[in-house]
């Protein structure tokens, strides 16, 4: 006979022990909420903490004194202690608000200095950069003339006197300027040097060589006038300067040679013929 079964169990099914039920943590609302405000107040000090170290570091840059003044370039005329003096009232400003360009004002306002450029160098200094004029020669008794022709008058040019002389109407010096320069070129190969230079009111020009010779240029074809004359000196002509008085060039193709002429031991200026240079 077959086993007698318990009623509602099939006989090949074993009944699945319990499933374990898992168990879910829920954060506490509370514990969440405090540990947000104090991530808030710490993130909050800490921002504050920066900012004032912030604020602080540029507090001590604007309130940051000149402690120094870097002076470059060539000086030969102007002195470190004249620019010092020239700036020390800007200087007395802290580094951020110093003004740079009133001091490249008063220090271009000197003389001698002919451009400046000044820096700040981070963190307590100035640099100071200078070039100074270069003077090529005279402008009348109490001026002198830089290569571009411009004029500036420092207080005293007596240690200067050796510097050619240039004279000439109001307004003129660029032009009298240039036409030194020209005149240079052409000479200068010869070793011959002019001494002083004058533009007339009428136009004309006239030079005298720093042996003391005369030259009549006039007002038309200077630069060809003076070619002639680079011919004259090269030529057996002009090989005895030391008896030439004077030179006219103001002829269509040749000039005029005033000699010294010493029978009686005297010394006159004799004027010779005109002479055609080729």
């Amino acid at each position: 006979m077959d086993r007698a079964m318990s009623p509602g169990v099939h006989p090949m099914r074993r009944q699945a022990p319990p499933r374990a039920i898992e168990r879910l943590e829920v954060p506490d609302a509370r514990r969440m909420t405090v540990g947000r405000v104090l991530l808030m107040v710490f993130s909050v000090a800490v921002l504050g903490a920066a900012g004032f170290g912030v604020n602080l570091a540029v507090q001590k840059v604007n309130s940051q004194k000149i402690e120094k003044v870097h002076i470059e370039g060539v000086l030969t005329f102007v002195t470190e202690e004249q620019i010092k003096n020239a700036i020390g009232a800007e200087v007395s400003a802290n580094l951020v608000s110093v003004n740079l360009d009133r001091i490249k004002e008063k220090l271009e306002a000197l003389p001698w200095i002919r451009a400046a450029e000044i820096r700040r160098q981070w963190p307590d200094a100035l640099s100071i950069t200078v070039e100074e004029e270069i003077a090529i020669a005279r402008w009348g008794n109490k001026q002198l003339l830089n290569q571009q022709g411009q004029v500036f008058q420092p207080d005293n040019i007596e240690e200067l006197q050796q510097l050619p002389l240039l004279v000439g109407p109001d307004h003129s010096e660029s032009k009298v300027m240039r036409q030194y320069q020209e005149f240079n070129q052409l000479l200068y190969p010869l070793g011959v040097r002019i001494r002083d230079l004058t533009l007339n009111n009428s136009g004309s020009y006239e030079l005298t060589l720093t042996n003391g010779v005369w030259v009549k240029l006039g007002r038309q074809d200077v630069l060809e006038r003076l070619r002639r004359l680079v011919v004259f000196l090269q030529s057996e002509y002009g090989k005895d300067m030391q008896q030439i008085v004077a030179i006219d060039l103001r002829y269509r193709n040749g000039l005029a040679v005033a000699r010294r002429n010493v029978p009686s031991g005297k010394t006159e200026a004799r004027k010779s013929g005109a002479l055609v240079a080729r």
